[in-house]
């Protein structure tokens, strides 16, 4: 089938999903539409089923929780496959790249490349003019057909009474665009840019160092001694510090009874910042002092063991700022910004246990980012599939004797029941027992608004029970 046909016949079926709709079940259906028009060109694209199967995930879990965040994850989740599907052996970073500008500028950037190209400046010499008179006549038979027709209208009532009837009311240009924007789109899918060449540069970039020669490492003997000593000085002064750093906060832990809430909080906060620090500069350390042939160099045992205790220090105060945020969380509840926290410390530990392998088996640049990217796409999947505002909502009802009602009212719509029930079973003040009934009553009007476009999991399990 032409690909016009398919992206014109793709963009009704956008329309139909999405005009005027909020997602829901619409975004489970254009999942499927678009993996299996990307199917169809497997004869001169890569299919990558695992990345295809995420993107479908993803719309599953935005039927599951539709929140803001599960639906960032699914467009990102898109983009990934839309630039994997175009290349297979890119690295994460540049399948996102490409997958953003493809749906973004393929069809514009498609067409400047068939004007720079020679064979088709040939064809457009023999084609332009039969186009441009076609373009030509139309307009001029469109503007002398409303000037007849406004003459024949004076002369003639019946065919004045028939002309007023005419009405074109019934087109939404809104709607138009909106389609035009959906043929737009699947366009670009279906007809990808042409990026050969960046690939072939993300593809050149090894994940590991190139040995060098004994003759190079004999020439920048001097060098490597400078920079071995250099590295292991401030890696013995660093370690030091930090370790002052973690005796003092075990001290802090252990007193932490004589503590308020405001200072363990703040104790918690300072723990991060501190930890964001330290784990920058040891990315940068490691990545300036491993950069090259001090890999290679055979009397580089010193330097290798002072990064490995800075790695392992930093694990450890990973260990104590865990800690800290837990026993927070166990006084006052969940909220996103201490789940943020625990986030930060798991990625931090990936970040940690990457540059330790770095150094270990003399990996390049190229691999910590690529490893990276890919260990922080595959939370940000396996986090979209937690009802976070429910989870939140659950914790707090549930262990604290105090819950702040006021912060889960103000949390998004999914928690409404789950407000609504507790209202009904524990003694709430009159302004939040009606705060709660007004967000439920305001979810339950919204959900039975829902048209079947926008269905959930709540609309299709209540239908089900009918």
């Amino acid at each position: 089938m032409n690909i016009h046909i398919k992206s014109i016949l793709s963009a009704l079926a956008f329309s139909l999903l999405f005009y005027s709709k909020s997602f829901g079940l619409n975004l489970f259906l254009i999942s499927i539409l678009v993996v299996v028009l990307v199917s169809t060109l497997k004869e001169t694209r890569a299919m990558s089923w695992g990345y295809a199967l995420t993107y479908i995930l993803t719309s599953i879990f935005i039927l599951i929780n539709p929140t803001g965040f599960t639906v960032f994850v699914h467009f990102m989740a898109l983009m990934v496959f839309i630039g994997k599907s175009i290349s297979s052996k890119t690295s994460l970073y540049l399948s996102w790249l490409l997958g953003f500008t493809n749906l973004l500028v393929a069809s514009i950037a498609n067409f400047i490349q068939r004007q720079n190209s020679e064979e088709e400046k040939d064809t457009k010499k023999e084609t332009s003019p039969k186009l441009l008179n076609r373009l030509k006549g139309g307009f001029f038979a469109g503007i002398l057909l409303i000037l007849f027709a406004t003459l024949y209208k004076n002369a003639n009532p019946v065919f004045e009474n028939l002309v007023d009837q005419i009405s074109f009311d019934f087109i939404s240009f809104p709607w138009v665009f909106f389609t035009f924007l959906g043929y737009v789109i699947f366009l670009n899918i279906l007809r990808p840019l042409d990026a050969q060449e960046l690939i072939a540069v993300d593809v050149s970039q090894k994940n590991e160092l190139e040995t060098p020669t004994e003759i190079e490492i004999i020439g920048q003997k001097k060098q490597l001694e400078s920079e071995h000593t250099l590295g292991s000085f401030i890696f013995i002064a660093l370690n030091f510090l930090l370790v002052f750093f973690l005796v003092t906060d075990g001290i802090y832990l252990f007193q932490k009874g004589d503590i308020s809430n405001a200072e363990y909080s703040a104790s918690v906060h300072q723990g991060v910042y501190a930890l964001m620090f330290s784990i920058v500069l040891a990315i940068i350390l490691i990545l300036y002092f491993f950069r090259g042939n001090l890999n290679f160099y055979k009397e580089n045992t010193q330097i290798k063991t002072l990064t490995y205790v800075w790695i392992s220090l930093n694990i450890i105060l990973i260990v104590f700022t865990s800690y800290k945020n837990f026993t927070y969380v166990e006084a006052l509840g969940l909220t996103y910004k201490r789940i943020g926290v625990f986030v930060y410390l798991l990625l931090t530990l990936t970040g940690l246990i990457t540059a330790y392998i770095k150094v270990a088996e003399i990996k390049s640049f190229v691999y910590l980012v690529r490893t990276n990217i890919a260990t922080v796409f595959t939370f940000l999947v396996l986090s979209a599939a937690v009802p976070w505002d429910k989870t939140i909502t659950y914790f707090n009802l549930s262990t604290l004797e105090n819950p702040d009602i006021h912060y889960l009212i103000d949390l998004g719509d999914t928690n409404s029941i789950q407000l609504y029930n507790y209202a009904k079973e524990k003694e709430v003040n009159y302004d939040l027992n009606i705060s709660i009934l007004e967000k439920h009553e305001e979810y339950i009007t919204l959900q039975s608004e829902k048209t079947w476009q926008e269905y959930t999991f709540a609309q299709l399990a209540k239908n089900d029970t009918k």
